[in-house]
């Protein structure tokens, strides 16, 4: 029965990648929009997290506010499937085209140092366009990346990704991936905002306490790879501008427990000042304060229904 569901996900895959890849970009961008807001509306996935989430980190905005913030969330998520959909077939030339960065030349500088880079960023805006961008600046990047539940989705996915020249790494061999690619001056491509569990470190995001990745951090002061923190925002019209900001790290000596956590704080107040900016971007789906501190309770029941979907 499993397998029989996989393939059927898999060939409902390819046949909307086909349609998609058939529909001029304008209008395929609209289709996403639409199946954005018919997910909202009518397959509710993770909406009460959302809500939760948004209403939560947004104590000072009205319910109006916080509902539209919801719908363009999901019209968002639905473009960014087309778009990822589509990369293969827009090609490095019309990549080139939709996406620019700001400043354009910290990424090249950053590499001249010879100690690789690390591009740390998060589910914001169109993440995948990220990844797939750097290697146009000449700039070989690496990328972890978890397997996907369906093996033949996942398969598809790994294969869009390559033909964009992105090199991926699993989480069981990430570690030493990531020193080798450093190693040889590579870029790594970190994603660092979703629930680290128990494995995170706890700093202040959005009002509250979230488990963090120590991953980045980790990798920066260890090596001293200049760290980087990308996000991508996204026009009315599909273009996409990814800001960088390097994450200064010069004072902090060596990998201690409190270097960690400063400089893990250091780039979630950066994410949440974009958050703040462009809310709309951000994958507010996901679970992000579901671990608690070891000394918090259960605020209420509202957390509670919430942790137990």
């Amino acid at each position: 029965m499993k397998t029989l569901q996989n393939y059927f996900e898999y060939y409902l895959a390819r046949i909307m990648a086909a349609f998609i890849g058939w529909l001029p970009y304008e209008k395929a961008l609209a289709f996403g929009r639409g199946l954005g807001s018919f997910v909202y509306y009518c397959v509710p996935i993770r909406k009460k997290v959302v809500f939760d989430n948004l209403i939560r980190s947004f104590p000072e905005k009205g319910r109006e506010e916080i509902v539209e913030i919801a719908r363009a969330t999901y019209r968002n998520f639905g473009m960014n499937l087309i778009e990822f959909v589509r990369m293969p077939r827009l090609g490095a030339g019309g990549l080139e085209k939709r996406i620019r960065f700001v400043p354009q030349d910290l990424l090249p500088k950053a590499r001249e140092r010879g100690k690789g880079v690390i591009c740390l960023s998060a589910h914001f805006g169109n993440w995948e366009m990220l990844a797939a961008a750097i290697p146009l600046m000449g700039c070989p990047v690496v990328a972890i990346a978890k397997d996907q539940r369906n093996p033949l989705v996942n398969e598809y996915i790994l294969k869009n990704r390559g033909e964009m020249g992105i090199e991926l790494v699993t989480p069981g061999i990430a570690v030493r991936g990531v020193l080798r690619a450093l190693k040889e001056n590579k870029f790594i491509l970190l994603l660092a905002d979703q629930d680290a569990h128990r494995e995170g470190i706890f700093v202040d995001f959005l009002q509250r306490p979230s488990s963090t990745a120590p991953g980045p951090a980790m990798f920066a002061l260890k090596t001293g790879a200049p760290l980087i923190f990308c996000t991508t925002v996204r026009d009315p019209h599909g273009f996409h501008t990814v800001h960088l900001e390097e994450v200064d790290h010069s004072d902090l000596d060596g990998a201690t427990e409190e270097n960690l956590h400063e400089l893990t704080q250091r780039h979630a107040r950066i994410l949440e000042r974009v958050v703040r900016e462009h809310p709309e971007h951000w994958f507010w789906m996901h679970k992000r304060w579901k671990t608690k501190p070891p000394a918090a309770n259960v605020e209420n029941s509202s957390d509670q229904a919430v942790n137990d979907q």
